[in-house]
């Protein structure tokens, strides 16, 4: 069986850290996901999306979106034709939606999306609007996204939907640097000797530098955008 990520972080600190002191670990866990899962290439959170959000005429609009990551938003014309849609800020969206005679006016040969948070919720709105009947796919949309792991164990992160398995090594590879970190942080104020001290932060060190190059491994030197 596969090791969790709380073994692997125990593995790497070298201590039962969850049984310590430290009451931050769920929260280094969740940090370290959010910070590994915004770094990796879009064609690897891709790979391992699950289904998408359909938007239709009765479902135009998604009011779920906080707390994810919006990977990729398609819109397909009639005759299935699928076109990505280009992000644009709330203040652009009224902007270019608002005026059909402007040569910014989105078609659906330029379709875009903007995440609203208008109401109070964050509603994700493309547009053209989607008119398909149903999921049918003529003049609908699909929204690919990932959800970043909040309010979940160590035990369980690691079967986090939409979570690329190569991607674990390096969220443990985090969280451990900010326990550590937290370790540093409580000795320096508890004014332990000078031992302690340079063994924790050799470990920050050595931590580091393998989350450095297991980052390298994951996004590569293509270059690739890893934002939206």
């Amino acid at each position: 069986m596969p090791a969790t990520i709380g073994e692997r972080i125990q593995d790497l600190v070298g201590f039962d850290y969850a049984s310590n002191t430290i009451n931050s670990e769920d929260e280094a866990i969740e940090t370290a996901a959010a910070e590994v899962i915004d770094a990796l290439p879009v064609s690897l959170l891709l790979k391992y999306a699950v289904a998408p959000h359909d938007l239709y005429t009765d479902n135009t609009t998604w009011n779920a979106v906080e707390g994810k990551k919006i990977l990729r938003v398609i819109r397909f014309d009639a005759g299935t034709v699928a076109r990505v849609c280009q992000k644009v800020d709330i203040d652009e969206w009224k902007g270019i939606t608002s005026d059909s005679n402007s040569i910014y006016y989105p078609t659906k040969h330029s379709p875009v999306y903007t995440e609203n948070p208008e109401s109070g919720t964050t509603v994700l709105e493309v547009f053209p609007t989607p008119t398909a009947a149903g999921t049918d796919l003529a003049e609908s949309a699909k929204v690919y996204y990932i959800t970043y792991p909040i309010g979940t164990d160590e035990e369980s992160l690691s079967e986090t939907a939409g979570l690329p398995n190569e991607a674990e090594h390096a969220i443990a590879l985090k969280a451990s640097m900010y326990i550590i970190q937290v370790l540093i942080s409580d000795a320096v104020q508890d004014d332990e000797d000078d031992e302690i001290l340079g063994m924790l932060n050799n470990q920050a060190q050595s931590l580091q530098a393998m989350y450095l190059a297991e980052m390298q491994r994951l996004t590569g030197d293509s270059g690739e955008q890893t934002g939206e």
